[in-house]
């Protein structure tokens, strides 16, 4: 007990040092990121648990949950960019802790340690947990509710399937519906392809309670908002931010089914190489249910976000857990494969991590404000190296190649957010505006800004009408008005304006624009 106590904590912590790494060095500049942290911030000035603003503007994009261990972490650090993801990274930690824990109670350490080096190998898992938004919390409870059906339902264990129930309510909280839809889409499945679907499964599921539970979590918050904005969030949510974003892109976010695909296999890279063996082996001793349960989770997410008309990356995040338990679980049985798929898969990796610097290169070459920092994209060669030094390692050890492409995509993982990233963050229009701005004058904007302004600015910004710009340029005070390079020729003629920058967004079509009335 002492030994799986000790290993647990190393697991949490190592995972924690991973997800936190400059968490608090790296700008709140995606929109996401600056929406989702000033909501917080805005309900923590405000004393309100009920009502999320963005701009002093209502925000019905997302339920209140992960804003309110922000306002925590806010009370306790301060506002800062590490307290608005302090916690996303914990989350993580966890995430990864009961990966490991589901893991080992069913297939061994070995598995469970293997699941693990997947799960922290992943950039783009490491990201997710490193951003302030709600993902992290969701990616977590809705795992944290499959893992507790699993072992409540094959262990006849009532209390993990009464907190199966109560962490459905918590990703409703998070963000909505989709924590109850797609688990309980999963388990429908599951006992179908078990031969469980029958009265006494149901029973012992207790479902009458179980909703009850969820819905005990989840409903009074939705009832509050409803009542507060006269219907207005519930309205906004439900239709806009769930059944048209389900329906059609949102925001250019579209395409075919393969998209969702490429997310997965690139997101869950160095390990999404060995998919193929891994997807077969699980397949072939599908009656270890573990193994069957993970399949359907990773198939029930492909499948959804597949037919979804909007598609982003941090969709199917939730399935990357079950993911690392399958490729664990080949991982520990690699001995079993031949030498020439190892080969085609290690080959095929290390052809992708030449291929993702070179894109990277011409990337950041034809991005203008960071064209002069394209060096960065060669310390990526890293990835294709640890390829090709697994593939010579191939000929003595099976295990060693793969704890040599982990090393190398943790350490790549460090090296991004500590030493590459640092350096494109700064170039960012925020960032570089930001010095520009006396805090305490009025600034205003005109028709768009970067929303990452108001929460450094810890203020509102209101808009101004174009008849309105000229009488606020002629304040006798220094002002500043926030807008877009497309807007600028709307302005020509007005007195007193003066433009102290102009700063492309990085990697968006958009440009920043800060003006004033005067140069002093």
């Amino acid at each position: 007990m002492n030994r799986d106590l000790a290993v647990a904590i190393l697991v949490f912590i190592s995972s924690f040092i991973i997800f936190s790494a400059n968490i608090g060095g790296l700008s709140i500049y995606s929109l996401d990121e600056a929406k989702n942290a000033e909501c917080a911030r805005e309900m923590l000035e405000r004393g309100d648990l009920i009502v999320p603003t963005f701009n002093y503007q209502l925000r019905t994009d997302k339920p209140p949950l992960h804003y309110y261990f922000m306002m925590i972490s806010y009370s306790v650090f301060g506002v800062n960019e590490f307290s608005a993801r302090f916690f996303s990274a914990l989350f993580g930690a966890f995430t990864v802790l009961i990966t490991f824990l589901i893991s080992h109670r069913y297939l061994g350490y070995r598995v469970a340690f293997f699941s693990f080096i997947a799960l922290i190998s992943s950039l783009h898992f490491s990201i997710q947990f490193h951003m302030a938004v709600p993902d992290p919390f969701l990616i977590f409870w809705i795992n944290a509710a499959l893992f507790s059906f699993l072992v409540g339902f094959k262990e006849n264990k009532r209390l993990f399937i009464y907190l199966f129930y109560l962490f459905m309510g918590l990703g409703v909280l998070t963000k909505g519906p989709v924590a109850v839809v797609l688990p309980s889409g999963i388990i429908l499945l599951y006992l179908l392809f078990t031969k469980n679907l029958n009265i006494t499964a149901l029973k012992k599921l207790n479902i009458p309670l179980g909703l009850f539970i969820t819905a005990l979590i989840s409903l009074p918050w939705y009832i509050a908002v409803y009542l507060k904005t006269d219907g207005k969030w519930v309205h906004d949510f439900i239709f806009k931010h769930n059944i048209h974003r389900f329906s059609e892109p949102m925001e250019g976010h579209g395409g075919i089914f393969i998209v969702t695909l490429l997310f997965i296999f690139v997101g869950m890279l160095p390990f999404s190489v060995f998919i193929p063996q891994t997807l077969k082996l699980a397949w072939k001793n599908r009656k270890e249910s573990i193994l069957l349960f993970s399949l359907i989770i990773v198939g029930v997410y492909t499948i959804f976000f597949s037919i979804s008309g909007t598609k982003l990356p941090n969709y199917t995040v939730p399935l990357y857990p079950a993911l690392a338990i399958l490729t664990g679980y080949f991982i520990d049985n690699i001995f079993k494969f031949s030498s020439k798929s190892l080969y085609i898969s290690l080959s095929v990796y290390t052809i992708i991590g030449l291929i993702l610097t070179a894109g990277l290169y011409v990337g950041i070459k034809n991005e203008p404000e960071i064209s002069d920092l394209y060096y960065l994209s060669f310390y990526f060669l890293l990835l294709p190296l640890s390829g090709v030094l697994a593939i010579f390692m191939l000929k003595k050890s099976r295990i060693i190649p793969i704890l040599t492409i982990s090393v190398f995509s943790v350490f790549m993982g460090f090296l991004f957010f500590y030493h590459l990233f640092p350096k494109i963050d700064k170039r960012n229009p925020v960032y570089q505006m930001m010095p520009l701005i006396k805090k305490d004058r009025e600034i205003r904007y005109y028709k768009n800004f970067n929303p990452a302004f108001v929460f450094y600015l810890r203020k509102e910004i209101k808009p101004l009408k174009k008849n309105e710009i000229q009488k606020f340029l002629l304040s006798d005070d220094k002002v500043y008005i926030l807008t877009r390079k497309r807007y600028l020729k709307e302005l020509k003629g007005l007195k007193n304006l003066v433009v102290l920058k102009q700063i492309k967004d990085l990697f968006e079509i958009k440009t920043s624009v800060l003006i004033t009335n005067r140069k002093d």
